[in-house]
């Protein structure tokens, strides 16, 4: 049987282990606490899953924000936004979320062009 250690150590490692399932699709059935204001978070983590929820279940109000997180330093903030909007929009601009700032300027700027909700790509059942 496992030796379960007490304290701040072991509920950080919990805390990442369930993080981790989350964002590997594993926790789906916690997507349902997301909130549009998780977006903004001061937390990563909670950022990040707040995207993911966002671009799993085409959020188009959520784009703004999403377009907003493509100039983040955090290049995970960065990589889950743009997944984010392919999976919205049905495109990313040519944007690569590794790229150089300067490089993903042009694509950037394509984004913050008039989003129009009524141009998102529509889904094949």
């Amino acid at each position: 049987m496992a030796d379960f250690k007490t304290g701040n150590q072991s509920v950080c490692s919990w805390f990442w282990a369930v993080t981790l399932l989350m964002l590997a699709g594993c926790g789906d059935s916690f997507d349902t606490k997301m909130e549009l204001s998780d977006l903004e978070s001061p937390h990563p983590t909670v950022r990040i899953m707040a995207i993911k929820w966002a671009g799993d279940n085409k959020i188009s109000s959520a784009v703004p924000y999403l377009i907003g997180s493509l100039q983040n330093e955090d290049k995970s903030v960065r990589f889950y936004s743009i997944e984010a909007l392919r999976r919205i929009t049905g495109t990313d601009h040519g944007y690569d979320y590794k790229s150089a700032p300067h490089l993903r300027a042009a694509a950037v700027k394509q984004w913050q062009e008039p989003f129009d909700p009524n141009e998102l790509q529509k889904d094949e059942y």
